[in-house]
């Protein structure tokens, strides 16, 4: 039995469904059904008459009207877009911000004092905690991630500026007041020089905004205070270029250690931080012989100098950072309204006065 094959429509009849279709109005059933469905959707009468008219209209017309529709709505959404006022950062956001940046570049963790890791790692720590209101959503505005993040890079820059003062402050002959001569920095006797423990209390007190210690003050912060001041006093007796970028030279030092202490391929964590841990104890020690009179100095236990709440905080922040420098992933980023921050985690701090105001 021969089989048949199925009827191909021919292009003339696909031709005329396209001018049907096209040309197909609306009967008076179609339209009761839309005309109710406007009303309850709580339409004005004017919206209903213009309903009634598109539904009226052939498909071509309303095609046209649905894209000049489409194009009026982005008119007005860019109306409303450059009607946003501008986000400014609130006071609490700064406090956490602040704080945050001081506990980074306090870490014994820290893998270099200046450039994106820190900021980014900041940004990480925002779009979890969500500080003050970077609320969620606000990574995706561009305009207010633009102020947020300059906002970071001049907590980093103002810091990063308060350290070096006091590391200068601690070794440096005062420069002369009154005077048109050009300063040629010098150093101080050697027993003149602020002890390591006191410049880094300095420092910490300096960066907690002058009210106190909000930073815990250890051996490890001490060492790397050592290797800061360092790299100043080798700038000073001029066994430097005079244009060595003075950060740089404490991040390229930073990253030798760290190299270092992965020779022989290394990758077990604790034989690297073991390695570390003796290469910033030689700073320290070298730094007690050469600055201050004191070189039986002793360094409190950080409980001594800040409280419970503090010491958690920073203990907090540099499990965080030892866990990025090992590639893992920290920060993870809170989904939907942001993660309800448990006591002793990075909880938001109370609105206080800080270096940044």
């Amino acid at each position: 039995m021969a089989s048949s094959s199925p009827t191909r429509r021919s292009d003339d009849s696909e031709d005329e469904d396209y001018d049907r279709l096209m040309s197909a109005r609306v009967n008076g059933n179609h339209l009761g059904a839309i005309t109710a469905f406007a009303t309850r959707k709580r339409l004005r009468p004017e919206q209903l008459t213009a309903v009634d008219t598109f539904a009226g209209d052939p498909i071509p017309v309303q095609l046209g009207k649905i894209f000049a529709i489409c194009l009026a709505n982005e008119n007005t959404l860019a109306k409303f877009q450059a009607a946003k006022p501008t986000f400014e950062i609130n006071s609490a956001l700064k406090t956490n911000i602040t704080r945050a940046v001081n506990a980074m570049l306090c870490s014994s963790n820290i893998s270099q004092y200046r450039g994106e890791t820190g900021k980014n790692d900041i940004q990480s720590l925002l779009s979890r905690f969500r500080w003050g209101n970077f609320v969620v959503g606000t990574e995706h505005d561009q305009a207010a991630m633009d102020v947020v993040q300059k906002f970071i890079a001049d907590i980093f820059t103002q810091s990063r500026s308060i350290i070096k003062k006091e590391i200068v402050k601690s070794v440096e002959n005062p420069r002369p007041k009154n005077t048109q001569k050009k300063h040629v920095p010098s150093l101080r006797p050697k027993a003149m020089h602020t002890t390591i423990y006191q410049l880094t209390k300095n420092i910490v007190q300096k960066l907690s905004g002058g009210k106190g210690i909000s930073i815990p003050i250890t051996p490890a912060l001490c060492a790397r205070v050592a290797m800061m001041r360092k790299w100043h006093v080798k700038k000073i007796e001029g066994t430097l270029k005079v244009d060595n970028d003075y950060w740089q030279l404490v991040d390229d030092d930073l990253q030798d250690i760290r190299t270092s202490a992965r020779r022989d391929n290394t990758t077990d964590p604790k034989v690297i931080a073991k390695r570390v841990a003796k290469a910033f104890s030689s700073m320290l020690e070298k730094d007690r012989k050469r600055h201050g009179s004191d070189l039986d100095e002793e360094i409190p236990e950080a409980a001594a100098t800040t409280d419970d709440a503090a010491i958690s905080y920073q203990a907090d922040i540099d499990a965080a950072l030892d866990a990025r420098n090992q590639g893992q992933n920290p920060l993870p980023t809170a989904e939907g309204e942001g993660e309800q921050v448990e006591s002793g985690e990075l909880a938001e701090t109370p609105e206080v006065g800080t270096t940044a105001s």
